[in-house]
């Protein structure tokens, strides 16, 4: 069964952007276990990279997912405003794929995001992890990523622009070593 992987535009940015390894994310979504999903808000955030068309090919096949439809149901816990950013595009795709009953990861960088998520959404918190989260799963729990791949990856990442603490990293990089 496919894994339906929907990240949010900071994973994409990271990848283009701050460590400059699109090929990465080419690599990530070839493996046979991940499925897309990619949100016409994140597509629009991340069209703005200089490096966007080293990936276009590889988020032409992604699924679409027009939240907007749902952007109701999350009503009570955000305003208007709030409804039409990335990382309430992704948490309302993932509540709903979720609710669909498809095996869902969801990728939220934000803290304040995954806060509202934690408290709110308890039902998929358990899915959400952030980009540093996901280079381990993509290694340690499938074959999407070798440990060398990995390593080299959160390395760059550490040593990057990306809004992460060097400690979570490290703690990472240690736990790829022992997968």
């Amino acid at each position: 069964m496919k894994i339906e992987v929907i990240p949010d535009s900071s994973f994409f940015i990271c990848f283009l952007d701050d460590i400059k390894r699109p090929e990465y994310i080419v690599k990530i979504f070839s493996y046979e276990r991940f499925s897309l999903v990619l949100g016409r808000v994140v597509n629009e955030e991340i069209k703005k990279s200089k490096n966007y068309s080293q990936i276009e090919k590889t988020l032409n096949s992604a699924k679409s997912f027009d939240y907007t439809k749902f952007g109701e149901i999350l009503r009570p816990f955000m305003s208007v405003e709030e409804i039409s950013k990335g990382e309430h595009e992704v948490i309302a795709t993932a509540y709903v794929l979720n609710f669909l009953g498809y095996d869902i990861i969801f990728i939220l960088d934000d803290d304040d995001a995954r806060d509202l998520v934690t408290r709110n959404l308890k039902e998929i918190a358990s899915k959400m992890t952030g980009t540093v989260g996901f280079v381990k799963i993509c290694c340690c729990d499938h074959s999407a990523l070798r440990r060398e791949e990995a390593k080299t990856i959160l390395k760059l990442i550490m040593n990057s622009k990306f809004r992460v603490k060097r400690e979570i990293v490290e703690k990472t990089i240690r736990e790829i070593e022992g997968c």
